[in-house]
């Protein structure tokens, strides 16, 4: 991801001012959106199957990519700050490693089943039923796209905004208007100390209970390095590609 991606994407949009002035409160000293919507989305994610981790870190993502909006007027003016709460609140539903998960399923990339499940969610919800098909489909393609930087970098500030968020939250202070203070204060109120143990955990799971959804992605590797048994041979394009030479 880079910084240089983002300005093209700025400049190529219309610069003017198109979000509602939504009422807002202060979490671990960021500003961030307070509407119903986006209060139940966090009630969603504090009060499901999902892991404290990935908990944290979803909310953690939500203020870093927050704090991006506030020290970028013209982004802001791009990128809704509700969807982009919403959006990134609930960009790891399919990290639901329960049973019984709503969101999770066998045949589906975590990704996919985040986003499924997330834009079930807005359209269940009174206030998300008033969100356009364009901004509603725009979340989808965050979540899904969020390992993907080189495609989601060329897509719509809604989706290269919001995946902007996750990102810090791995990479830490210095990138996207990030300093470290503000990580600081972040971290303070909501500590990370398990984020990489808790990805690693849950991308060995992934490959460990439904290796399919993880061939030829970007979580193959956890399967090849941890998981006894694991082979992505003969499930990769290249393998069904090199066939015919």
């Amino acid at each position: 991801m880079k910084s240089a991606a983002l300005l093209s994407l700025v400049a190529a949009a219309v610069a003017v001012p198109c979000t509602p002035n939504y009422p807002t409160t202060t979490i671990a000293g960021i500003e961030v959106v307070d509407t119903q919507i986006v209060r139940d989305a966090l009630s969603l994610i504090k009060n499901s199957g999902l892991h404290d981790y990935v908990v944290k870190h979803q909310i953690r993502s939500w203020l870093f990519g927050a704090q991006q909006l506030n020290n970028n007027a013209t982004l802001k003016s791009l990128v809704d700050p509700e969807a982009q709460a919403v959006t990134i609140l609930l960009h790891d539903l399919g990290w639901d490693m329960s049973t019984d998960s709503p969101w999770t399923t066998k045949d589906n990339r975590f990704e996919v089943d985040s986003a499924n499940g997330a834009r079930n969610f807005v359209r269940g919800h009174p206030d998300g039923k008033k969100w356009s098909e364009t901004k509603v489909q725009q979340m989808w393609d965050a979540i899904a796209l969020q390992g993907a930087y080189g495609l989601a970098s060329h897509k719509e500030p809604l989706v290269w905004g919001s995946i902007q968020g996750i990102a810090v939250d791995y990479r830490g202070a210095g990138v996207f208007g990030i300093n470290q203070t503000i990580v600081d204060q972040v971290v303070a109120a909501y500590p990370n100390d398990d984020l990489l143990t808790g990805t690693n955990e849950t991308f060995k799971w992934f490959c460990e209970t439904k290796p399919d959804t993880t061939y030829d992605t970007w979580v193959e590797g956890w399967g090849t390095y941890f998981v006894p048994g694991y082979d992505a041979t003969g499930h990769r394009q290249v393998d069904q590609f090199r066939t015919v030479f």
